[in-house]
């Protein structure tokens, strides 16, 4: 009897381990909010129904349409597979989500409507999946030198970048050796920063970053600031007059030499809404008055730049665009001092000022 209630003991125990184990194995089921796929769905589906399809003014080209039914179609293949218990995770309901919004944009921004040459207006450039950038052509001045500043205005809205860095503006390379070479100004996760090649050590970058401005929609002046021959905080950063970051270069090799700004072993390419060589590193928003200096600009300087306009026979003005008015030639638009010319290349919107 004894050995038959041991058994018993034994069995239930046994029981119990199996479940615990099958819990294990099993977790609990996530509830996921698939609200976002049909309301997206919903507006997808509007759009399309009612916009008026053409080349004209008014209208939206036929391969933005055909982009909007493919994502239509998408974007009903993962409802379906949320409704089937298919989709368990919410990355996987996001990314439909993320795919839907990105489709709805993209197609509002194609409408059509010309404006002519002169119109004030503000440029939209959508960098988003490599789409758009402005080329500043090359140079060996936009690598900078010992000192530069990088002034421009930016708007944007949220999910204005995707990936690990969404470049601003960007001179970034290296000299096929691995030296970083260059600089960019750049969003990653939440930070605004400014990243320069240091070396000769291959592989080497001075950055620095803080949170980014959330305010959605309005003009943002950002300066970026490098003083080589500065004692401490040679890079500094200013956003709407006040110092948003400064950080001292400690970037040294593995026998403790301070690595030094690369500034260019040859011509670099300088782009706004994409890196020019890492092509990956996107985003999307709004640009004027951009301008770069090959001197370090002070704290008040950068609060007198806010209000100034630049003519641009200015000492130490590299080179300078207002994006403020629709230009003549989208593909050749020349900067103020008669030295450079700057092209819109891709997914780009003239958007009139009211």
């Amino acid at each position: 009897m004894n050995m038959i209630f041991k058994m018993r003991n034994f069995g239930l125990l046994l029981l119990a381990l199996m479940i615990f184990s099958c819990k294990r194995d099993n977790p609990e089921k996530i509830d996921l909010d698939f609200s976002c796929l049909s309301s997206q769905l919903n507006i997808m589906q509007h759009m399309i129904d009612t916009a008026k399809i053409g080349d004209v003014d008014g209208t939206f080209p036929k391969s933005n349409a055909d982009e909007l039914s493919s994502a239509i179609l998408a974007l009903k293949e993962g409802l379906s597979k949320a409704k089937a218990g298919i989709l368990v995770l919410p990355y996987e309901v996001n990314t439909y989500c993320v795919a839907a919004t990105k489709a709805i944009n993209s197609f509002q921004a194609s409408y059509q409507i010309t404006l002519k040459p002169g119109t004030p207006a503000e440029l939209l450039v959508n960098g988003i999946d490599k789409k758009g950038y402005i080329d500043f052509g090359e140079s060996s001045a936009y690598g900078g030198s010992n000192s530069f500043t990088v002034e421009s205005w930016l708007k944007y809205d949220a999910g204005f970048f995707e990936f690990a860095i969404g470049d601003f503006i960007a001179t970034f390379s290296n000299d096929g050796k691995g030296v970083k070479q260059g600089w960019m100004v750049n969003f990653s996760g939440s930070n605004l920063r400014a990243t320069l090649g240091v070396g000769p050590q291959a592989d080497r970058v001075f950055e620095w970053g803080s949170a980014y401005p959330t305010n959605y929609g309005q003009w943002n002046h950002i300066v970026a600031v490098y003083d080589g021959s500065a004692a401490s905080d040679q890079l500094k950063m200013y956003v709407n007059g006040n110092l948003f970051f400064s950080k001292t270069n400690d970037v040294k090799d593995g026998s403790g030499v301070l690595q030094q700004y690369q500034p260019n072993t040859r011509n670099l390419k300088m782009w706004a809404f994409m890196e020019p060589e890492d092509n990956n590193r996107n985003m999307a928003g709004y640009m004027k008055k951009f301008r770069l200096w090959s001197a370090a600009k002070s704290a008040q300087e950068v609060k007198d730049l806010m209000q100034k306009e630049v003519t641009g026979n200015e000492p130490n003005l590299i080179c300078a665009w207002d994006f403020t008015t629709v230009p003549a030639n989208a593909s050749n638009i020349p900067d103020k001092t008669g030295k450079h010319t700057a092209k819109l290349v891709g997914v780009y919107k003239w958007k009139k000022v009211n």
